[in-house]
C-alpha cells in the first residue's frame, strides 16, 4: 500500500511533468522566434538533441507516474537535477548568462526548497550556481544574421535582451507564484490529513477503554443477574396463579427483563473483542434492514414509527454484523427518547450508498452538539452520558460509513446514516 507521504509525492511529481511539458513547448517556440523573427543564428542540432533529452527523461517520468510505483525523495531530486543540467545545456547553446531567461533557473530551486528541504537543495543550489558561474565564461554567443537591420551592439538588440529579461522575468513569476501555491495547497490538505489521522487515534483509544469497561461492567453484572433470576423465580412460591394473577404478571415481566438484560450483556460482551469483517456474512440489504427495524420494535414497541423503504430489489449487500446492527439501533433509541410519540425511518440508495433517514420530532441539536457528535461523549439527557451516540458514530465509520446530523425546517433532528453497499 502507498504511504501518503508517497501519494503526496506522486502529485508533485505529476506536476513536474506537467512543468516541463511547458518548459519544452516554451524552449521551441523560444528557438523558433529566434530564428525566424529575432534573424538570431542558434545551434540546432545540439539545442534539438537536448530537447530530446529532457522529452524522454519526462517519456520515462510519465511512465513511473501511470506504473503507480512509489515515489521518494531521491527521484524528485534526480528530477530537479535533470532540469537543472537540461536547462544549464539550453543557456550553453544560447547565450550563456547573456540569455534573458536566466530566471528559469529559480523555479527548481524553489521546488526543491519546498519538497526536499535540507541538504539536497542546498547541493542543487550550489550547482546552480556553479552553472551559472561557467556560462558567464563559457557559452556559445548569439550572432545575428547578416540580413538584421540592427547592427552587432546596436540598441535595437540591446531593446531585444531587455525586452527578453521581462518577459523571462514574468514567466518564471508565474510559474514560481503557481507551483508554490500548488504546493501550500497539498501542505495544509496533508496537514489536515494527519490531524484527522490523531483524531481517529484518539477516538480509537476511547473505543478500547469504553471496551473494556463494557467486558468489566457485563462480567461484574452477570452475578446480581442471576441473583436477581432466583429470588424473581421464588415470588410465587406458595400461591395460587389463580388467586393472584397481578403477582405472577409481575414475575413474568420480571423474568422476561432479566432475560433481556442477560441477552444485552451477551451481546455485549461478545463485541468488546477485536471484530473481524470477515467473521460475518453478506446479506440482501432489504433483509439487513428489515431485521434492524424489526429488532428495535421489539426492543421500543411504545414508539410509533412510520417506515418507508425504497431499496426493493436493490442487488446490494451489506456485511451481517450484530456492531453495525447494534449502531443504528442506538441511533433508533436516540431518536426514540427525544421523540416517544413518533420517528419516521427512511431508507434508499444512491451511487452505491445505502442511506437511512431517521427523522424525530424532539427539540433538535446546536450546532455546537453537531460539531462534538461523534468526537466526544455528551449527552443531552439528564441521566445521560453520551456513550451509545459516540459508539455508534465511531463504529459506523470504522466500517467505512458516516453520520451526519441536519436541522430540518420543521423542527426535530434528522440523523443521516450512509453505509457503503459490498
Amino acid at each position: 500500500m502507498i504511504s501518503d507521504n508517497s501519494q503526496s509525492l506522486i502529485k508533485i511529481l505529476r506536476q513536474l511533468y506537467f512543468l516541463r511539458n511547458i518548459t519544452i513547448t516554451f524552449i521551441v517556440l523560444m528557438v523558433l522566434l529566434a530564428l525566424y523573427s529575432l534573424r538570431i543564428n542558434l545551434p540546432v542540432i545540439p539545442l534539438t538533441i537536448v530537447v530530446t533529452i529532457m522529452a524522454v527523461t519526462n517519456l520515462i517520468t510519465r511512465y513511473v507516474i501511470d506504473a503507480g510505483r512509489s515515489i521518494t525523495p531521491p527521484i524528485i531530486f534526480f528530477q530537479l537535477l535533470v532540469e537543472i543540467i537540461s536547462f544549464s545545456l539550453i543557456l550553453f547553446f544560447s547565450g550563456g548568462a547573456t540569455n534573458p531567461f536566466t530566471f528559469f533557473y529559480l523555479i527548481p530551486l524553489a521546488i526543491a526548497a519546498t519538497v526536499i528541504p535540507g541538504k539536497p537543495t542546498w547541493w542543487l543550489t550550489g550547482l546552480t550556481i556553479l552553472l551559472y558561474s561557467l556560462l558567464v565564461k563559457f557559452y556559445v554567443p548569439l550572432s545575428y544574421s547578416m540580413h538584421d537591420h540592427h547592427p552587432p551592439g546596436s540598441d535595437g538588440q540591446f531593446s531585444q535582451h531587455v525586452l527578453g529579461m521581462w518577459f523571462g522575468f514574468m514567466v518564471s513569476a508565474l510559474l514560481v507564484t503557481w507551483f508554490i501555491t500548488y504546493l501550500s495547497r497539498e501542505l495544509k490538505q496533508r496537514d489536515k490529513a494527519i490531524a484527522e489521522a490523531k483524531q481517529r487515534e484518539l477516538r480509537d483509544q476511547q473505543m478500547v477503554t469504553l471496551g473494556t469497561l463494557a467486558a468489566g461492567t457485563a462480567h461484574e453484572l452477570g452475578t446480581p443477574l442471576a441473583s436477581l433470576a432466583i429470588v424473581s423465580g421464588e415470588l410465587t412460591d406458595g400461591f395460587n396463579a389463580k388467586d393472584h394473577p397481578d403477582l405472577f404478571e409481575n414475575q413474568n415481566i420480571l423474568l422476561e427483563q432479566i432475560q433481556r438484560c442477560k441477552s444485552i450483556l451477551s451481546v455485549l460482551s461478545d463485541s468488546t473483542g477485536e471484530s473481524r469483517a470477515d467473521a460475518g456474512h453478506l446479506i440482501p440489504i432489504e433483509t439487513f434492514i428489515d431485521e434492524t427495524i424489526d429488532h428495535w420494535q421489539q426492543l421500543r414497541p411504545d414508539v410509533t414509527l412510520k417506515y418507508q423503504q425504497h431499496v426493493t430489489g436493490s442487488a446490494g449487500q451489506l456485511l451481517n454484523d450484530r456492531i453495525i446492527r447494534q449502531a443504528i439501533i442506538n441511533l433508533l433509541n436516540n431518536a426514540a427518547d427525544a421523540s416517544p410519540e413518533l420517528i419516521s425511518v427512511d431508507t434508499s440508495i444512491d451511487d452505491r450508498i445505502l442511506k437511512i433517514a431517521i427523522k424525530d420530532d424532539g427539540p433538535g441539536m446546536t450546532d455546537e452538539q453537531i460539531n462534538l457528535a461523534g468526537n466526544v461523549t455528551f449527552s443531552t439527557k439528564p441521566d445521560g452520558m453520551g456513550i451509545g451516540l459516540f459508539l455508534a458514530i465511531t463504529t459506523l465509520r470504522r466500517y467505512g460509513g458516516e453520520v451526519q446530523f441536519q436541522r430540518p425546517d420543521s423542527g426535530g433532528t434528522l440523523t443521516l446514516v450512509m453505509l457503503p453497499l459490498i
